[in-house]
This record gives structure tokens, C-alpha cells and sequence, in this order.
């Protein structure tokens, strides 16, 4: 007798869109024509925050939320094929905008720690430096210092978080929810 294809086979193919803005799942071939894009944009968010558009003329920022917009509507549609395209011109013009924003004299942000987005805002983690300036300079950005990342961390998941990497070392943190938490700041 045949067995019964497990729950995990019938979602064979689908990407899991539990954690993202995306109504139902991201086929697999759409995930795999936009995953060059979303590491090339994960690299100049790590570079620029999101000032790069910022340094360069408003043509070249128009163009690229238009292309972002359209990769959407591809990536709702299920359209593989040009999500696919739309994912190598959104590369493209990442190394434009980065090019003519250098060429014009403009730099990166300069901080001493790590600059990601998570959930369309971005997060800087100051390792040493006057964390104030930079809240005033930037303050559409949530910066913390390292060593608040790390209580915060500490408190939040404390041995269970480090007996989950300790068994997954490729794990990475989908979502986190918290129940009732307070986390208490000082004023040093």
C-alpha cells in the first residue's frame, strides 16, 4: 500500500510568505529570478542605509522605485520570467546609483558598527562612536548600541536562542513576538 504524501511534499515548490507583506506564497521560480536582486540590495543597504537615493538625481530614484513597484506587481503575478528581468535592471541600477552618487562626491554613511533592514526600516548597530549624532543625523533610523543588542538579547532569548544556533548554526530569526515584556532602559 502507498503511503500519503506528507504535508511537507504538498507544499513542495512554494516559497512560505508567512513572514512577508505578500499575500499568498512567492513561487519558487519567482524566488529564485529576484534572490540576486535581494542580495545585491541587502549589500547596499549594508553600504548606504537608505541614503543612496538620496545622492543622486531625482530621475535616477524615480526609475528605481518604479522598477521596485513593477518587480512587485511581477512577483504577485507569479510572472517568473520578468521578475527575472526586473530583478538584473534593479542590479543595474544599484551599481548606477552607487557610481553617480560616488561620482558626485557623495559617501556612504560612516559609522563604526552595522547598517541592515528589517521590515522596511533601517537598523544600525553602533560598535563604538557618539550615538546621539547619529540618532540626530539620521533619525528615521532605530540605532542601538552594542551592548544594548546584546541585554536585549540576553534577556529575550537567553539559553534558548543559543541552544537553537548551538543545533542550526545556519538559523536565522524569522519573527519575533513578545507577551507582556517590558525592557527597562537607564539613563547613564
Amino acid at each position: 500500500m502507498a503511503k500519503r504524501p506528507s504535508k511537507a511534499m504538498a507544499n513542495r515548490g512554494t516559497f512560505d510568505a508567512t513572514h512577508t507583506n505578500y499575500s499568498k506564497p512567492i513561487h519558487h521560480k519567482v524566488e529564485a529570478a529576484v534572490r540576486p536582486y535581494v542580495a545585491k540590495s541587502r549589500k547596499a543597504t549594508m553600504v548606504w542605509g537608505d541614503t543612496l537615493v538620496e545622492c543622486v538625481p531625482p530621475a535616477y530614484a524615480v526609475r528605481y522605485e518604479e522598477l521596485k513597484g513593477n518587480l512587485d506587481a511581477a512577483m504577485l503575478a507569479d510572472d517568473y520570467r520578468l521578475s527575472a528581468e526586473l530583478a538584473a535592471n534593479l542590479i543595474k541600477a544599484l551599481d548606477a546609483m552607487n557610481a553617480k552618487a560616488r561620482a558626485d562626491g557623495h559617501k556612504p554613511p560612516q559609522v563604526d558598527g552595522h547598517i541592515c533592514e528589517w521590515k522596511d526600516k533601517i537598523y544600525c548597530i553602533l560598535a563604538s562612536g557618539d550615538i546621539s549624532a547619529l540618532r540626530r543625523a539620521r533619525p528615521n533610523w532605530v540605532v542601538y548600541d552594542m551592548s544594548d543588542v546584546c541585554a536585549i538579547l540576553s534577556a529575550i532569548t537567553g539559553d534558548m536562542m543559543a541552544a537553537v544556533v548551538n543545533e542550526f548554526p545556519k538559523a536565522k530569526v524569522a519573527e519575533v513576538r513578545l507577551y507582556d515584556d517590558e525592557i527597562p532602559f537607564g539613563n547613564d
